[in-house]
């Protein structure tokens, strides 16, 4: 009998009245049962997919978001005199000591597949359905659709990974594909699925929510296109990616306008064709966002109702998971893994007190200056902001008679023993992007839907697209539309570190900040936070002061490359 590594169960549990995400069963049935009907092959061949995907996009702990923002150069845990050193797991990962052996990595990589892995299972059971039921073509396009969307972050995360489209291929038949094919892959099956995605919206209640819609679609190829001359770089040895390689060393990590030119030059060169025309990616991002504005989206009119616990009525939310504490019971562990425990403890919820924002997205936020952005202080927890917003008065920090106040610009990798106890537990400013939900039943399951790529995002690709075409009263024209939302102070000139800082406040930690440096050739570059001799606790290693630029692909996990001895690790990790 063959082994197989991606045929993963089909069968779902739960009888459903209708396209439910639920996944809680309600009772058992048999498989023919259970497609019997359109509805019921619906929620057996696709709703279940959705099911799991549970939180491994956003909000656990160690899952796509985390991937994103932790090494990022905006976010980071500090090690605060023995909590959240965890071995030195998170420094590592933000000083970029990335090793296949720890978790994150390997429990990334599990769940990418699991997900690809039911999708071609639903496809192989569907597939021969269709003589009798052609209706069913529409199920097949999403799940390829959603099966491609895993394969973006798969190619993002890992570059060399294996292309699978069938939960009957043996495990000795699984080899890698070099970064570009998978790229192709990804482009060709969003653009092939277009025509039969529906045109709803995922953020709002209904037949379309919190599924993979053309919207969906036209935002994962744009943010291809945006990243691809790094998405079609085939990783065979280890300065593959030296381009991407920044040169500034004097810790302030600014985007080259020299690098920058070759980047641009590069993307004018790679070909992507959508609905049966082919343009270089900077053209595709314009003609994306385009069809992403025909879609009916836009920028909601106020930034922080794109967070609120009733946000399903955004028209700028593009993809979302949905979550309350109900139906979806999503955790979310952002909040909670943030906040300090007496400032948590005050408003009737948890605080775990360790992940904060860097000096470094504080410095770009103006904290602490007249130019202050004013997006600061919906997204961080700065200074006393709880006392003002939450009517919680003075809180001692429980380590000094000192009140608590957050202390944005003295967050460090890690604190030793002669540290102010005050300092180690009010350092960094924390999340608090999403609006409390005072009314949730659990802790962390909270009814705020959680957000993985909206508009302002999408505007902020277009108008980079147009800078690096060239047009950069174009570019300083949509800047400075999201800018406006805010009442920001307009741009009056644009650089590409302008589109880079606009970039960081905007999204803040929204899980776009990795891939943003390594395009912007800023990923490798020492800043106030990192840099070779920082600070740090004995179980982590010192900075890596990338200059080949290896560390913009992480390792495949161990584990994985003991199942298969097919697959390769990427340059410059241990084998």
């Amino acid at each position: 009998m063959k082994k197989h590594i991606f045929g993963i169960a089909l069968l779902s549990t739960a009888l459903l009245a209708a396209c439910s995400l639920d996944e809680n069963p309600k009772s058992k049935f048999s498989e023919e049962e259970a497609f019997n009907n359109a509805t019921l092959t619906y929620v057996n061949s696709v709703a279940n997919v959705y099911s799991a995907i549970g939180d491994g996009l956003y909000g656990g702990t160690d899952n796509v978001q985390t991937l994103e923002e932790f090494i990022s150069d905006a976010s980071m845990l500090p090690g605060r005199q023995g909590d959240w050193v965890d071995g030195g797991k998170w420094q590592n990962m933000f000083l970029h000591n990335f090793e296949s052996s720890v978790d994150v990595y390997a429990t990334v990589w599990n769940h990418l597949f699991k997900i690809i892995g039911l999708c071609n299972s639903s496809i192989d059971k569907l597939t021969p359905m269709l003589t009798a039921h052609p209706d069913y073509k529409t199920y097949i396009a999403e799940l390829r659709a959603l099966r491609a969307v895993y394969y973006y972050y798969a190619m993002d995360f890992y570059a060399q990974v294996p292309i699978v489209k069938s939960s009957q291929q043996s495990t000795n038949d699984v080899k890698q594909s070099n970064r570009s094919d998978v790229f192709k892959f990804v482009t060709s099956e969003l653009d092939a699925t277009l025509p039969e995605l529906g045109t709803g919206h995922c953020q709002n209640t209904g037949e379309y929510y919190g599924r993979v819609t053309k919207a969906v679609a036209y935002m994962c190829l744009a943010k291809c296109a945006i990243n691809a001359p790094v998405f079609t770089i085939d990783n065979t040895s280890v300065d593959s990616y030296k381009m991407f390689v920044g040169d500034d060393m004097s810790k302030e990590a600014k985007a080259s306008e020299t690098l920058g030119e070759a980047v641009s030059a590069k993307g004018k060169t790679i070909m992507i064709t959508v609905d049966g025309k082919e343009r270089n990616c900077w053209e595709t991002v314009k003609y994306c966002v385009d069809q992403l504005q025909a879609l009916g989206y836009s920028l909601q009119p106020k930034y922080a109702d794109n967070f609120i616990k009733a946000n399903e009525t955004s028209v700028e939310n593009i993809f979302v998971r949905p979550n309350d504490d109900k139906t979806y019971k999503i955790t979310d562990n952002n909040l909670v893994r943030s906040l300090h425990y007496n400032h948590a403890s005050a408003i009737g919820y948890t605080g775990w007190n360790g992940a904060c924002a860097s000096v470094r997205a504080m410095k770009v936020n103006g904290y602490g200056t007249a130019n202050e952005d004013p997006r600061l202080r919906i997204n961080y927890w700065c200074d006393r902001d709880f006392e003002k917003e939450q009517n919680t008065g003075t809180l001692g920090d429980g380590a000094t008679t000192k009140p608590l106040e957050y202390e944005p610009l003295a967050a460090k990798v890690d604190f030793d023993n002669s540290a102010d106890p005050h300092d180690v537990k009010c350092a960094g400013a924390r999340f608090k992007k999403y609006e409390y939900d005072g009314t949730a039943s659990s802790i962390g399951q909270n009814n705020n839907d959680l957000v993985v790529w909206r508009y302002g995002d999408a505007l902020l690709l277009k108008a980079e697209a147009e800078y690096r075409l060239g047009d950069k009263a174009g570019a300083l024209a949509l800047v400075n539309e999201i800018r406006k939302r805010v009442n920001a102070t307009p741009r009056m000139t644009l650089t590409l570190n302008d589109l880079l800082d606009e970039r960081m406040i905007e999204l803040a930690w929204e899980g776009t900040r990795r891939q943003d440096q390594i395009r912007f050739c800023t990923f490798t570059e020492p800043t106030l936070d990192r840099y070779p001799g920082v600070v740090h606790s004995s179980l982590s290693g010192d900075y890596n002061d990338d200059k080949s630029g290896y560390t913009c692909v992480y390792p495949i996990p161990y584990s994985v490359l003991n199942l298969n001895k097919n697959l390769k690790q990427n340059p410059g990790y241990m084998k």
